[in-house]
C-alpha cells in the first residue's frame, strides 16, 4: 500500500468538494424556482384590478404594440422578471419586476412601477 501523506493535495480537494457543495446548496437555497417566480409576477394584482399579464396584455392590444414576450434572468438569490415591448422598429418598452427568495417583488423599471402602482411592495 502506497501511504498519501501530501497535505497540499488533500487539502486541495477537500477545497474543491467543499466549494462544489456549497455552489449546490446556494441554488437549492431559492424558495422560489424559476416559473415560480415568473407566475408570483404575472399573477399581482396591480390597476382595475387587473394582474400584471392582462395589464400588459390590454396595454399590447390597445395600442396595437409587438409583444416581444417573458424573459427570466437567475442570479444567486433572485429573478428578473421581465416582459418587452415594440412600440416601433427602434423603440422596445421594459417591464420589469425583481422576485427575492422569500417571496417578494419589487419593481425594477419606472414602467413596472408605473403599472402596480400602489400595489407594489
Amino acid at each position: 500500500m502506497h501511504e498519501f501523506n501530501n497535505t497540499v493535495s488533500v487539502k486541495a480537494i477537500a477545497l474543491f468538494w467543499g466549494l462544489i457543495s456549497l455552489a449546490g446548496f446556494s441554488k437549492a437555497g431559492m424558495a422560489l424556482d424559476m416559473i415560480q417566480a415568473s407566475q408570483q409576477v404575472k399573477t399581482q394584482v396591480c390597476k382595475d384590478n387587473l394582474t400584471v399579464d392582462q395589464a400588459l396584455e390590454k396595454s399590447i392590444k390597445s395600442h396595437s404594440q409587438r409583444d416581444i414576450g417573458w424573459r427570466t434572468f437567475q442570479e444567486d438569490d433572485y429573478y428578473d422578471i421581465e416582459r418587452a415591448v415594440l412600440i416601433n422598429k427602434a423603440m422596445e418598452l421594459r417591464y420589469r419586476w425583481r422576485v427575492f427568495a422569500d417571496g417578494r417583488i419589487q419593481p425594477q423599471s419606472p414602467r413596472a412601477e408605473k403599472l402596480c402602482g400602489l400595489n407594489a411592495d
